[in-house]
Protein backbone atom coordinates (compact mmCIF):
# COMPACT_ATOMS: atom_id res chain seq x y z
CA UNK A 1 0.00 0.00 0.00
CA UNK A 2 1.51 3.32 -1.12
CA UNK A 3 1.03 6.32 1.14
CA UNK A 4 0.66 9.56 -0.78
CA UNK A 5 0.87 13.12 0.50
CA UNK A 6 -1.01 15.64 -1.65
CA UNK A 7 0.43 19.00 -0.61
CA UNK A 8 -1.78 21.91 -1.69
CA UNK A 9 0.62 24.83 -1.46
CA UNK A 10 -1.81 27.62 -2.33
CA UNK A 11 -4.75 28.45 -4.60
CA UNK A 12 -3.26 31.08 -6.92
CA UNK A 13 -3.22 30.21 -10.62
CA UNK A 14 -2.40 31.75 -14.00
CA UNK A 15 -5.44 30.10 -15.62
CA UNK A 16 -9.05 31.09 -14.98
CA UNK A 17 -10.88 27.79 -15.48
CA UNK A 18 -14.64 28.01 -15.75
CA UNK A 19 -14.93 24.98 -13.42
CA UNK A 20 -12.18 25.83 -10.88
CA UNK A 21 -13.02 24.20 -7.55
CA UNK A 22 -10.95 26.71 -5.57
CA UNK A 23 -11.90 29.87 -7.45
CA UNK A 24 -13.28 31.42 -4.26
CA UNK A 25 -10.05 30.64 -2.37
CA UNK A 26 -7.58 32.39 -4.66
CA UNK A 27 -5.40 34.86 -2.82
CA UNK A 28 -6.82 33.89 0.58
CA UNK A 29 -4.52 31.12 1.79
CA UNK A 30 -0.91 30.18 1.13
CA UNK A 31 1.38 27.69 2.85
CA UNK A 32 4.74 29.11 3.88
CA UNK A 33 7.98 27.45 2.78
CA UNK A 34 8.74 26.45 6.36
CA UNK A 35 5.30 24.90 6.84
CA UNK A 36 5.53 23.06 3.52
CA UNK A 37 8.89 21.58 4.53
CA UNK A 38 7.49 20.58 7.90
CA UNK A 39 4.54 18.84 6.21
CA UNK A 40 6.93 17.02 3.88
CA UNK A 41 8.96 15.81 6.85
CA UNK A 42 5.90 14.79 8.84
CA UNK A 43 4.41 13.00 5.85
CA UNK A 44 7.57 11.01 5.27
CA UNK A 45 7.78 10.14 8.96
CA UNK A 46 4.21 8.82 8.69
CA UNK A 47 5.14 6.50 5.85
CA UNK A 48 4.46 8.61 2.75
CA UNK A 49 6.83 7.81 -0.10
CA UNK A 50 4.82 9.66 -2.77
CA UNK A 51 4.29 13.43 -2.72
CA UNK A 52 2.18 15.45 -5.16
CA UNK A 53 2.71 19.22 -5.13
CA UNK A 54 -0.68 20.67 -5.92
CA UNK A 55 -2.74 23.82 -5.73
CA UNK A 56 -3.74 26.18 -7.33
CA UNK A 57 -0.75 26.22 -9.62
CA UNK A 58 2.45 25.06 -7.85
CA UNK A 59 4.85 26.12 -10.63
CA UNK A 60 4.20 29.78 -9.79
CA UNK A 61 5.72 29.39 -6.33
CA UNK A 62 9.14 30.96 -5.98
CA UNK A 63 10.13 28.15 -3.62
CA UNK A 64 8.98 25.23 -5.78
CA UNK A 65 12.50 24.06 -6.69
CA UNK A 66 13.51 24.28 -3.02
CA UNK A 67 10.50 22.18 -2.00
CA UNK A 68 11.10 19.54 -4.69
CA UNK A 69 14.75 19.31 -3.63
CA UNK A 70 13.71 18.99 0.01
CA UNK A 71 11.36 16.12 -0.82
CA UNK A 72 14.16 14.36 -2.68
CA UNK A 73 16.62 14.94 0.16
CA UNK A 74 14.20 13.49 2.73
CA UNK A 75 13.78 10.33 0.66
CA UNK A 76 10.47 10.52 -1.24
CA UNK A 77 10.54 8.03 -4.10
CA UNK A 78 7.79 9.52 -6.27
CA UNK A 79 7.92 13.30 -6.48
CA UNK A 80 5.00 14.57 -8.52
CA UNK A 81 3.35 17.80 -9.48
CA UNK A 82 -0.19 18.45 -10.70
CA UNK A 83 -0.02 21.43 -13.03
CA UNK A 84 -1.79 23.32 -15.79
CA UNK A 85 1.50 22.82 -17.64
CA UNK A 86 2.06 26.37 -18.82
CA UNK A 87 5.45 26.85 -17.13
CA UNK A 88 6.66 23.60 -18.70
CA UNK A 89 6.56 25.42 -22.04
CA UNK A 90 9.92 26.85 -20.95
CA UNK A 91 12.58 24.21 -21.40
CA UNK A 92 14.88 25.79 -18.83
CA UNK A 93 12.17 25.43 -16.19
CA UNK A 94 11.77 21.77 -17.18
CA UNK A 95 15.50 21.16 -16.77
CA UNK A 96 15.51 22.76 -13.34
CA UNK A 97 12.55 20.80 -11.92
CA UNK A 98 14.01 17.55 -13.25
CA UNK A 99 17.38 18.35 -11.68
CA UNK A 100 15.63 19.15 -8.39
CA UNK A 101 14.05 15.68 -8.38
CA UNK A 102 10.66 15.81 -10.12
CA UNK A 103 9.92 12.41 -11.67
CA UNK A 104 6.13 12.45 -12.16
CA UNK A 105 3.86 15.13 -13.67
CA UNK A 106 0.09 15.30 -13.99
CA UNK A 107 -0.85 17.78 -16.72
CA UNK A 108 -4.37 19.19 -16.88
CA UNK A 109 -5.74 18.97 -20.42
CA UNK A 110 -9.44 19.67 -20.91
CA UNK A 111 -9.78 19.55 -24.69
CA UNK A 112 -8.30 17.98 -27.80
CA UNK A 113 -8.05 21.30 -29.63
CA UNK A 114 -6.73 24.73 -28.63
CA UNK A 115 -10.22 26.16 -29.03
CA UNK A 116 -11.86 23.73 -26.60
CA UNK A 117 -9.09 23.66 -23.99
CA UNK A 118 -8.55 27.43 -24.02
CA UNK A 119 -12.28 28.10 -23.75
CA UNK A 120 -12.38 26.04 -20.55
CA UNK A 121 -9.24 27.59 -19.04
CA UNK A 122 -10.29 31.03 -20.30
CA UNK A 123 -6.62 31.56 -21.13
CA UNK A 124 -5.48 32.02 -24.72
CA UNK A 125 -2.48 29.88 -25.64
CA UNK A 126 -2.77 27.54 -22.66
CA UNK A 127 -3.25 24.43 -24.85
CA UNK A 128 -0.14 25.19 -26.89
CA UNK A 129 1.88 25.64 -23.71
CA UNK A 130 0.75 22.46 -21.92
CA UNK A 131 1.25 20.24 -24.97
CA UNK A 132 4.71 21.72 -25.55
CA UNK A 133 5.41 21.08 -21.88
CA UNK A 134 4.68 17.37 -22.26
CA UNK A 135 7.04 17.20 -25.22
CA UNK A 136 9.75 19.08 -23.33
CA UNK A 137 9.61 16.80 -20.31
CA UNK A 138 9.62 13.64 -22.41
CA UNK A 139 12.61 14.84 -24.42
CA UNK A 140 14.61 15.85 -21.34
CA UNK A 141 13.69 12.82 -19.19
CA UNK A 142 12.35 9.94 -21.30
CA UNK A 143 11.59 7.80 -18.24
CA UNK A 144 9.44 10.43 -16.51
CA UNK A 145 5.90 9.35 -15.69
CA UNK A 146 3.33 11.67 -17.25
CA UNK A 147 -0.40 11.50 -16.67
CA UNK A 148 -3.21 13.81 -17.77
CA UNK A 149 -6.25 15.04 -15.87
CA UNK A 150 -9.35 16.05 -17.82
CA UNK A 151 -12.27 17.60 -15.95
CA UNK A 152 -15.58 16.41 -17.41
CA UNK A 153 -17.91 19.36 -17.97
CA UNK A 154 -21.00 20.19 -19.98
CA UNK A 155 -18.68 21.93 -22.45
CA UNK A 156 -16.41 18.97 -23.27
CA UNK A 157 -18.15 15.67 -22.41
CA UNK A 158 -19.10 14.88 -26.02
CA UNK A 159 -15.41 15.16 -26.96
CA UNK A 160 -14.07 12.79 -24.30
CA UNK A 161 -13.16 10.00 -26.78
CA UNK A 162 -11.30 12.50 -28.96
CA UNK A 163 -9.53 13.95 -25.92
CA UNK A 164 -8.42 10.44 -24.94
CA UNK A 165 -7.13 9.75 -28.45
CA UNK A 166 -5.24 13.03 -28.47
CA UNK A 167 -3.68 12.49 -25.06
CA UNK A 168 -2.48 9.05 -26.13
CA UNK A 169 -0.92 10.62 -29.24
CA UNK A 170 0.91 13.05 -26.96
CA UNK A 171 2.78 10.07 -25.51
CA UNK A 172 1.50 10.09 -21.94
CA UNK A 173 1.58 7.12 -19.58
CA UNK A 174 -1.84 7.61 -18.04
CA UNK A 175 -5.14 9.49 -18.32
CA UNK A 176 -7.81 10.32 -15.76
CA UNK A 177 -11.22 11.80 -16.54
CA UNK A 178 -12.66 13.57 -13.51
CA UNK A 179 -16.31 14.43 -13.06
CA UNK A 180 -16.51 18.13 -12.22
CA UNK A 181 -16.93 18.94 -8.53
CA UNK A 182 -19.46 21.72 -8.07
CA UNK A 183 -17.43 23.98 -5.86
CA UNK A 184 -15.99 27.42 -6.53
CA UNK A 185 -16.51 28.51 -10.13
CA UNK A 186 -18.26 25.25 -11.03
CA UNK A 187 -20.87 25.91 -8.35
CA UNK A 188 -21.31 29.51 -9.46
CA UNK A 189 -21.70 28.32 -13.08
CA UNK A 190 -23.54 25.09 -12.24
CA UNK A 191 -26.09 25.04 -15.06
CA UNK A 192 -23.47 25.97 -17.65
CA UNK A 193 -20.71 23.68 -16.42
CA UNK A 194 -22.10 20.54 -14.75
CA UNK A 195 -23.58 17.86 -17.06
CA UNK A 196 -25.92 15.15 -15.88
CA UNK A 197 -24.60 11.67 -15.30
CA UNK A 198 -27.19 10.45 -17.79
CA UNK A 199 -25.79 12.73 -20.49
CA UNK A 200 -22.21 11.58 -20.11
CA UNK A 201 -22.82 7.82 -19.75
CA UNK A 202 -22.50 6.86 -23.45
CA UNK A 203 -19.33 8.92 -23.77
CA UNK A 204 -17.77 7.14 -20.79
CA UNK A 205 -18.23 3.85 -22.61
CA UNK A 206 -16.78 5.23 -25.86
CA UNK A 207 -13.81 6.73 -24.03
CA UNK A 208 -13.04 3.46 -22.26
CA UNK A 209 -12.94 1.73 -25.65
CA UNK A 210 -10.31 4.22 -26.78
CA UNK A 211 -7.81 3.86 -23.97
CA UNK A 212 -8.42 1.04 -21.51
CA UNK A 213 -5.98 -1.33 -23.24
CA UNK A 214 -3.41 1.23 -24.35
CA UNK A 215 -2.01 2.94 -21.26
CA UNK A 216 -0.51 1.95 -17.91
CA UNK A 217 -3.26 3.88 -16.19
CA UNK A 218 -6.63 4.85 -17.67
CA UNK A 219 -9.44 5.76 -15.31
CA UNK A 220 -12.51 7.78 -14.50
CA UNK A 221 -12.80 9.54 -11.16
CA UNK A 222 -15.93 10.44 -9.18
CA UNK A 223 -18.22 8.38 -11.42
CA UNK A 224 -20.65 6.03 -9.60
CA UNK A 225 -20.42 2.33 -10.39
CA UNK A 226 -23.81 2.19 -12.11
CA UNK A 227 -22.39 4.44 -14.85
CA UNK A 228 -19.42 2.16 -15.57
CA UNK A 229 -21.03 -1.31 -15.39
CA UNK A 230 -18.38 -3.95 -15.81
CA UNK A 231 -15.57 -1.42 -15.58
CA UNK A 232 -15.01 -0.70 -11.87
CA UNK A 233 -11.38 -1.65 -12.48
CA UNK A 234 -11.17 1.66 -14.35
CA UNK A 235 -12.59 3.84 -11.55
CA UNK A 236 -9.86 5.70 -9.69
CA UNK A 237 -11.39 5.44 -6.22
CA UNK A 238 -11.91 1.69 -6.58
CA UNK A 239 -8.31 1.23 -7.74
CA UNK A 240 -6.95 3.31 -4.86
CA UNK A 241 -8.83 1.32 -2.18
CA UNK A 242 -6.35 -1.53 -2.50
CA UNK A 243 -3.25 0.36 -3.63
CA UNK A 244 -3.03 3.81 -2.03
CA UNK A 245 -3.71 5.69 1.19
CA UNK A 246 -3.93 9.45 0.67
CA UNK A 247 -3.25 12.36 3.01
CA UNK A 248 -4.30 15.83 1.81
CA UNK A 249 -2.83 18.91 3.45
CA UNK A 250 -3.57 22.48 2.45
CA UNK A 251 -2.80 25.88 3.94
CA UNK A 252 -6.11 25.90 5.83
CA UNK A 253 -6.99 22.20 6.31
CA UNK A 254 -5.71 18.68 6.94
CA UNK A 255 -7.38 15.44 5.82
CA UNK A 256 -5.34 12.45 6.88
CA UNK A 257 -7.85 9.86 5.64
CA UNK A 258 -9.17 11.14 2.32
CA UNK A 259 -11.33 8.14 1.46
CA UNK A 260 -13.11 8.26 4.83
CA UNK A 261 -13.48 12.05 4.60
CA UNK A 262 -15.14 11.86 1.18
CA UNK A 263 -17.58 9.24 2.42
CA UNK A 264 -18.49 11.23 5.54
CA UNK A 265 -18.85 14.74 4.15
CA UNK A 266 -18.30 14.83 0.41
CA UNK A 267 -20.31 12.05 -1.21
CA UNK A 268 -23.81 10.64 -0.91
CA UNK A 269 -25.68 7.54 -2.04
CA UNK A 270 -29.29 6.56 -2.56
CA UNK A 271 -30.92 4.10 -0.13
CA UNK A 272 -31.14 1.78 -3.14
CA UNK A 273 -27.34 1.78 -3.60
CA UNK A 274 -26.92 -0.92 -0.97
CA UNK A 275 -28.62 -3.30 -3.42
CA UNK A 276 -25.96 -2.63 -6.07
CA UNK A 277 -23.13 -5.06 -6.74
CA UNK A 278 -20.73 -2.10 -6.95
CA UNK A 279 -21.73 -0.59 -3.60
CA UNK A 280 -18.64 -1.77 -1.66
CA UNK A 281 -16.31 -0.03 -4.11
CA UNK A 282 -18.44 2.97 -5.10
CA UNK A 283 -18.53 6.33 -3.33
CA UNK A 284 -21.77 7.61 -4.87
CA UNK A 285 -22.00 11.22 -6.07
CA UNK A 286 -20.98 14.64 -4.80
CA UNK A 287 -23.43 16.08 -2.28
CA UNK A 288 -23.54 19.37 -4.22
CA UNK A 289 -24.72 17.47 -7.29
CA UNK A 290 -27.34 15.56 -5.29
CA UNK A 291 -28.67 18.77 -3.71
CA UNK A 292 -29.43 20.17 -7.17
CA UNK A 293 -30.22 17.05 -9.20
CA UNK A 294 -31.40 14.54 -6.63
CA UNK A 295 -30.50 10.84 -6.44
CA UNK A 296 -32.82 9.41 -9.10
CA UNK A 297 -29.94 8.84 -11.54
CA UNK A 298 -28.41 6.25 -9.21
CA UNK A 299 -29.74 2.88 -10.32
CA UNK A 300 -28.49 -0.27 -8.58
CA UNK A 301 -26.85 -2.91 -10.75
CA UNK A 302 -27.82 -6.44 -9.78
CA UNK A 303 -25.35 -9.24 -9.29
CA UNK A 304 -24.71 -11.22 -12.46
Amino acid sequence: MIRKLALLLWYDCNNNCVFCYCDDKKGKWSMSTADAKRELEEGYANGCTFVDFNGGEPTLRKDILELISHAKRIGYEQIAMTSNGRMFFYKDFCSRVIEAGLNHVVFSIHGHTPELHDSLTRTAGSYAQVTAGISNMKSLKPDIYICTNTVITKLNYTALPQIAENNIRLGVDGCEFIFVHARGAALANFDKVVPTLTEIKPYIAETLKVGKDKLKHFAFRYIPGCYVPGYMAFVSEAIAKDTMKEHHVGPEYRDMDVERGRALVGRVKSKHCELCQYNPHCEGIFKEYAERRGLSELTPVGNA
